[in-house]
């Protein structure tokens, strides 16, 4: 027998075709063809063929046809099993079966000859639409992933044929590919590289610009890295060998003491690929069961099968401290590990989305969502490509994605008996457990194979050595029937009790900070933040936490940071409560809170160094802080600890510290503002406002006003600034703080310009500014306005005042040692001298800017000044300097709303191509 489904439907028995005419009847052979030789439920198979539409009887219907089909295929071929039907044949007769072998073939083969062979013969069994007239939901999943996998296997053999010497003769194929699949960005890329390859270079350029209107304008969006970098090299009049696109391996390690669960791994070997994502969850939802644990082994051994890499995100939706993470900053951490550059990432949350399920079409990943809160989180990072696999954990059972989007729910319950006994022994070793055999069974009891419990378990028995397994098991069996909680409901399975009987054998010292570090901000802590918590030196804490690590209480990352399982956590927190006076908790979170202020502090002075700080008390006693070499130092700090920033900054709303609000946001205020945090730097100015005003300290009042005004304008509602600054204003000049008037000023000048772009408006408030300051007063401001001033010539066409202002603006920011103000000046002397003709003074101006502004981290404007840079070496006769700099500006460019720069940037590089 001979079935062909990729094209027309097809049986022969023989040399005869088998008379299978039917829509319902050819449906049936086709849903048990995919899942040939294995048992096929009677209801799944009902709900392949008839869907939503069931029939009033479904198994009946279902035998009726069964019987039809046998009668066409002959009766041994098909047969009733318990529950279901077996349709028997030699893989090798389906072609569908064929075709997966050989893609599966060709992806293990390193040699291109024998891969391209094994890929045509895969791509000539196709004969037309597989299942035509079939349209239930699973075959329309089961054509998509059918029809994925040949796009993937015909760009494959393009990439091959591409790196021999006849690549013109692609241009046909992957014209059609592009006409059939115009958003897919890696046909457009092997498309553009064949007509350069093929001395067509104009023409692939022109493919680059309709993929990019086509992408603006139905994604809202630009093209991603992979095709950005092809069109860099064309460009450059290079398209050789295609640099390749990074590979994210993003799982964490394996854990090295996995035991048991052969049937679940059986079960997710046997789901498919194309109906949904694979749910991992615990009966009851119980926590520390080992869901993740089952993800990474079953993952770690698939990794050939997935060769387009793998992606891995803690959604933290159990998390007893942090929020679950947000969707856009797991998609924004997916589109990285993708090679997706941040000026790449549309701003728009659903093009984000869009851009990333782009990347995935076609690929064959692995993407696995841990501990999510519910299908809400889940949903949206669903890839919509076939060919990805995706493995979700959680406490819930996830029942809306398991009928929404055919998710195959997997029970995880806890290890047998024998299971928890070989967990022991892969950590004590036979000799000891055999020493105590009664002991080890009256341990495994009690732990009620819960893993965690158990490493836990483990983890004292292996430090204590000298310690007999029978006070251990007396110890944890006084113990039971705590974290009541969650208690799976069984009796003796209490993860307090474990955490309890752990917690007693610690020295008092770590006792403690186990139960402030459940309370600390943040979903981690790094070491000098632990020491201003438990208010002792480093060394000492030090000392303590990796007493905790040895426990399994903590976990040391690969950065050297601490975390909790979400469940232990919740266990100390409660211990904080029932242990330490409300007193002493209150006094170790001032401390932690006073740790990242003081070193906010120091770290924004380092990255601002002439502006006027704003004025900290004093240390608290036991905090300490941070201090910073230089920008890159103090950056790379701010971005580490930014999510801690960001809760110990409602942790001191929670707690009314009103003046720690306000202070936190304006020392982050020049960081974000710098990485581009738009939502983050809004959302701190609020609180800030609203803390200052119920404070009622005037000088705290008016620099929240001027945060939120500034953060308004850069999320595009200037007319919020516009409203609320005069106020501000009226308040700053009741009270004659010139300083503040001054940079409310500023504020509102910028409100001018993006609100419409009225520079006139922005020059008046200039000119307020420099009557009430003088450069000793405020430097930064006062050089920042003064090349504001020059900016507006600029726009006017007044070169000569331009110029004026702008050599002025150098000279103070120089005095005072402002490198960044110093060096914004020197890139507008450039555009001076742009509009003048002077590409030769124009050129030394930019590349100065563009050198000292790497220097101090301003990436902003390093990208904005880049432009201008390559516009004058394409003036000026040397297009290949113009061709680097304008691909790195255009790999680069941040997409912000106080100046796109696209179209600049556009008409340089079409300008470059005559």
């Amino acid at each position: 027998m001979r079935f062909r489904l990729l094209g027309e439907l097809e049986a022969r028995v023989g040399d005869h075709p088998a008379e299978i005419r039917r829509p319902r009847l050819r449906g049936l052979l086709v849903a048990l063809l995919t899942d040939l030789n294995k048992v096929v439920p009677a209801d799944v198979l009902a709900e392949r063929i008839w869907g939503e539409q069931l029939p009033v009887n479904p198994r009946n219907a279902l035998y009726s046809y069964v019987s039809r089909l046998r009668t066409a295929l002959g009766e041994t071929t098909l047969v009733q099993r318990s529950g279901g039907y077996l349709l028997t044949a030699d893989p090798g007769s389906v072609d569908l079966h064929v075709f997966l072998r050989l893609l599966g073939e060709a992806a293990s083969t390193g040699d291109d000859r024998e891969k391209a062979v094994l890929l045509e013969r895969a791509l000539a069994l196709w004969g037309g639409e597989p299942f035509a007239g079939l349209d239930t939901p699973w075959f329309a999943n089961l054509r998509g992933s059918l029809e994925s996998r040949r796009l993937g296997a015909q760009l494959d053999l393009a990439e091959i044929r591409l790196r021999g010497d006849r690549a013109g003769e692609l241009v046909p194929e992957l014209t059609a590919l592009a006409e059939s699949h115009p958003l897919d960005e890696r046909v457009r890329s092997r498309l553009m590289l064949a007509l350069a390859r093929a001395g067509r270079q104009g023409d692939a350029l022109r493919e680059f610009d309709r993929m990019r209107r086509l992408l603006a304008e139905e994604l809202g969006t630009d093209p991603g890295a992979e095709l950005r970098q092809v069109h860099e090299r064309i460009l450059h009049g290079d398209p050789g060998p295609r640099t390749s696109t990074p590979v994210p391996q993003q799982l964490p390690a394996a854990p090295a003491s996995f035991v048991g669960r052969a049937g679940l791994l059986a079960e997710l070997d046997r789901s498919g690929t194309g109906e949904g994502p694979v749910v991992i969850s615990a009966i009851g939802g119980a926590g520390g069961i080992g869901k993740t644990s089952l993800a990474l082994h079953w993952a770690a051994g698939k990794l050939a099968a997935f060769p387009d890499g793998q992606l891995y995100v803690n959604l933290r939706g159990f998390d007893p401290v942090a929020e679950p993470l947000p969707v856009s900053v797991a998609v924004r951490g997916f589109l990285h590990a993708l090679g997706v550059d941040g000026s790449a990432v549309p701003p728009d949350p659903d093009a984000q989305l869009a851009l990333y399920r782009s990347l995935l079409a076609g690929k064959r990943m692995l993407i696995v969502l841990d501990n999510a809160a519910g299908t809400g989180q889940v949903v949206p990072l669903l890839p919509g490509s076939p060919t990805c696999r995706v493995l979700v954990t959680s406490r819930h059972r996830l029942g809306g994605l398991v009928a929404t989007h055919g998710a195959r729910p997997i029970s995880l319950d806890v290890l047998s008996a024998r299971e928890a006994r070989e967990l022991l022994e892969r950590h004590l070793g036979r000799d000891r457990l055999t020493a105590e055999p009664t002991t080890v069974d009256e341990l495994v009891r009690l732990c009620a194979g819960l893993p965690l419990a158990l490493g836990i378990v483990a983890a004292r028995a292996v430090t204590s050595p000298e310690l007999p397994l029978a006070l251990l098991a007396e110890e944890l069996r006084d113990h039971a029937a705590r974290l009541d909680g969650l208690d799976t409901g069984e009796a003796g399975l209490s993860l307090r009790t474990v955490f309890s009987w752990s917690l007693r054998h610690l020295a008092p010292e770590a006792s403690a900070l186990f139960g402030l570090l459940a309370l600390a901000p943040g979903p981690d802590i790094g070491l000098p933040a632990a020491a201003a918590l438990a208010g002792v030196p480093l060394a000492e804490t030090r000392k303590v936490l990796r007493a905790l690590e040895n426990a399994h209480l903590v976990t040391r990352t690969a950065s050297g940071r601490y975390r909790m399982h979400d469940l232990v956590r919740l266990y100390a927190s409660e211990e904080a409560e029932r242990t330490l006076p409300e007193s002493a908790r209150e006094d170790a979170l001032r401390r932690v809170t006073d740790f990242y202020l003081q070193t906010s502090w120091h770290g924004n002075h380092v990255l601002g160094p002439t502006g006027t700080p704003i004025r900290i008390a004093p240390a608290l006693p036991g905090t300490g802080s941070l201090r910073f070499a230089d920008q890159p130092e103090a950056l790379a700090w701010f971005v580490t600890e930014h999510a801690c920033l960001t809760a110990t900054t409602e942790l001191a709303v929670k707690h009314g510290w009103l003046t720690e609000v306000w202070q936190l946001a304006a020392l982050l205020n020049e960081f974000r503002s710098r990485q581009g945090l738009l939502p983050e730097r809004e959302t701190a100015a609020r609180l800030a406002l609203a803390a200052a005003e119920q404070l009622g300290e005037v000088t705290a009042q008016l620099i929240a006003h001027r945060l939120f005004a500034s953060a308004s304008i850069f999320a595009g509602r200037t007319g919020v600034a516009l409203e609320s600054l005069p106020r501000a204003l009226a308040l700053a000049q009741e009270c004659g703080d010139r300083v503040q008037q001054a940079h409310l000023h500023y504020v509102l000048a910028g409100a001018w310009e993006y609100h419409s772009a009225n520079y006139h408006a922005e020059l008046e408030q200039c000119e307020h500014i420099l009557r009430l300051i003088e450069p000793e007063d405020e430097p930064r401001l006062y050089v920042k306005t003064l090349d504001l001033i020059g900016f507006c010539h600029i726009q006017w066409g007044h070169q000569l005042q331009a110029q004026h202002w702008l050599e002025r603006a150098a000279v103070v920011a120089r005095a005072h040692h402002d490198l960044d103000g110093e060096a914004h000046a020197i890139g507008n002397l450039g555009y001076v001298h742009l509009r003048t003709g002077d590409w030769t003074t124009a050129i030394a101006h930019f590349e100065r800017a563009v050198e000292a502004l790497r220097a101090t981290g301003n990436l902003r404007h390093v990208n904005f000044f880049m432009v201008a840079l390559g516009d004058c070496y394409r003036a000026a006769g040397r297009p290949d300097d113009a061709r680097r700099v304008l691909g790195e500006a255009l790999a680069r460019y941040r997409i912000r709303p106080e100046g796109v720069r696209f179209q600049e940037l556009e008409a340089c590089l079409l300008a470059l191509d005559g």
